[in-house]
């Protein structure tokens, strides 16, 4: 394939893509505003001939006076009508033009907004951890959202260019045809410019995504006062803005040396432009001169070859930024439109969310994507109904990976997963979801007041102030939550008006308080209590002990001080179960959990 065929086909694919984007930008808002769509498109019409309409009245005006002894004064006051009408209906279309653009535009800019935000809630947890798709999200936020409100904004404007230029050609080239030529051509260079310069702008962008990732996470580190507090007291200040400094440096060079070429080119395409037209100019000028052409007649071609000029150079102008914008609107939809990894039933098993399932693992399998060693290899365990078991293991030993894969963040790679008899593959997750309570390792921090924090742990119906208490008082956080000021009435997070910042431990209070809340059949706790004191911690666990026979808890630690009284403890080691027993059977094999226990044991005496 030549280089004018690749050109050709790149030329295509990219008028192609642009199309595309218009066409699913627009379907979007017009899904906002039908009636404000079609208005719009309209007064934009309006806007484009009336112009055109002003400088041919005046044109007319002029012939006519001209020939002052042939002309009747009603001839004179409609062609000055018309010159009325075609500059009062253009500032009139064109204030409601701004306000209905910018009540779309934040319809538009609200629905991008929430569909990004919820399609990065739903992607699979292997997409989350997918560095080519963190770069993708990465631009979506940074650049696409704006850009496809400015996007969608400038499509109104090149229909209005491309009107406007349509006009003004044909007037053009029933003056002189190949005048028109030369002035189109004159004009093109600009437009190459604008998209080469637009595309490699977008390259930058592309190629620098992981410098631009890692920008603003050592941004966090001047942001959060845990992060500041380290990095003052450690003397790393100067270290992390030298290492911010250099990427921002970095990534604005390359930007600025963009920005430079462009302006070299842009003025020798803008002196090509201006040449033809001021070539055009005294073409007609002569043409007047000799006889060939009336004084009105050349006002109106004049005004056309600087409406020509002008609409031609904004419509390339346009064309090159929605070109530009149009590759971040593409990153946009490519995320949007990303399959799922994990694939839902459409009508999956519906669980019965009275009954506590039993759960089996049989010779699970599990490896990351585009990794080659198995972090959990031929595990198999079963879960009785309302059984309290606890998971062991040192760190890396593949606990949490048990419960990625009990929550179905990923698929096994061999063997299966059943709740009830059934494939979990085959469950309605949010059945299934309904059914679990849980407590990660890294759990989150709701900035909301106490109660409605401690409340989301069963959304969807009024909070039950009694359930709150209680289940703060499972938690072991009744006894500073009642020392604040306002109680469960009071704000967290320090950044809100009247907050308060609490500690590490009670934090985990409150998460282990909304788990309670909550109140599901299955209790999944990984590391539950690592930041709580030892009293504490031991009422927690006698609470959970005394939990109802029909209720399953799924203990996750590597403290043995925690799991003694389970009804069974497993042993993880290289993600394959090693032991499996109560504490006593295990305590007699003097095995792995033997030797641990006693060397935790010893730590306390």
């Amino acid at each position: 394939m030549n280089n004018i065929e690749k050109k050709s086909k790149l030329s295509f694919s990219v008028f192609g893509e642009l199309i595309r984007n218009s066409f699913r930008v627009s379907k979007l808002i017009w899904s906002e505003n039908k009636g404000m769509s079609i208005f719009l498109v309209f007064a934009f019409l309006t806007v484009s001939v009336a112009p055109f309409i002003q400088s041919g009245s005046i044109a007319l005006l002029i012939n006519n006076l001209v020939d002052i002894k042939n002309i009747t004064e009603s001839k004179i006051f409609l062609i000055i009508g018309m010159m009325i009408l075609a500059s009062l209906l253009p500032s009139i279309f064109f204030i409601l033009q701004g306000y209905i653009s910018k009540v779309l535009l934040l319809l538009l800019d609200r629905k991008i907004i929430l569909m990004v935000m919820k399609k990065q809630a739903d992607m699979d947890f292997a997409s989350h951890e997918n560095p080519k798709i963190n770069d993708l999200i990465g631009k979506v936020t940074e650049q696409a959202q704006w850009r496809s409100r400015e996007f969608a904004h400038r499509q109104y404007f090149l229909i209005q260019n491309f009107i406007e230029v349509a006009i003004a050609s044909v007037i053009l080239y029933l003056s002189s045809w190949w005048i028109f030529l030369i002035i189109f051509l004159g004009t093109v260079p600009e437009l190459l410019v604008e998209v080469y310069y637009g595309k490699v702008n977008w390259g930058i962008w592309s190629a620098k995504a992981e410098d631009r990732r890692r920008f603003w996470d050592l941004n966090e580190y001047f942001r959060k006062l845990n992060l500041i507090q380290e990095i003052r007291i450690f003397q790393n200040i100067q270290h992390f803005f030298a290492m911010v400094k250099h990427l921002l440096v970095t990534f604005q060079n390359a930007s600025i040396k963009n920005e430079n070429k462009k302006l070299i080119y842009k003025l020798l395409s803008g002196f090509v432009s201006q040449a033809v037209i001021s070539f055009a100019i005294f073409w007609f000028v002569f043409q007047v001169v000799h006889g060939n052409l009336l004084i009105g007649t050349l006002t109106f071609i004049l005004a056309s070859i600087g409406s020509f000029r002008q609409s031609l150079a904004s419509l390339f102008q346009n064309l090159a930024l929605q070109y530009e914008d149009s590759l971040f609107v593409t990153d946009m939809f490519k995320l949007l439109d990303l399959p799922k990894i994990i694939k839902h039933q459409e009508k999956g098993i519906v669980l019965d969310k009275h009954k506590t399932p039993e759960i089996v693992f049989e010779n699970v399998t599990f490896k990351y994507p585009a990794t080659e060693n198995a972090v959990i290899s031929n595990f198999s365990l079963k879960i009785a109904a309302g059984e309290k078991i606890a998971i062991v293991g040192i760190n890396g030993a593949g606990k949490t990976t048990f419960v990625k894969l009990l929550c179905r963040f990923y698929d096994p790679t061999e063997g299966r997963i059943t709740i009830d008899g059934h494939d979990l593959k085959n469950i309605d997750l949010e059945s299934w979801y309904y059914q679990l309570g849980i407590i990660f390792q890294d759990y989150a921090r709701y900035h909301f007041l106490v109660k409605d924090t401690i409340a989301l742990g069963r959304t969807g119906s009024e909070t039950d102030l009694e359930k709150v208490k209680a289940s703060a008082k499972a938690a072991e956080a009744d006894i500073f939550i009642e020392e604040w000021e306002k109680n469960y009435d009071q704000m967290l997070g320090r950044e809100f008006t009247e907050g308060v910042e609490p500690s590490v431990g009670q934090w985990q209070k409150l998460a282990l308080a909304r788990t309670f809340y909550r109140d599901p059949n299955v209790l999944i706790l990984d590391e539950p209590t690592s930041a709580i004191d030892a009293e504490a911690e031991a009422k927690i666990f006698e609470k959970l002990e005394n939990l109802p026979d029909n209720r399953s808890v799924i203990l996750i630690s590597h403290r043995f001080s925690t799991v003694r009284q389970a009804d069974k403890i497993v042993i993880i080691e290289n993600g394959a179960i090693k032991e499996n027993g109560t504490h006593e059977e295990l305590i007699k094999l003097n095995g792995t959990y033997a030797k641990l226990f006693n060397l935790q044991a010893k730590g306390y005496k």
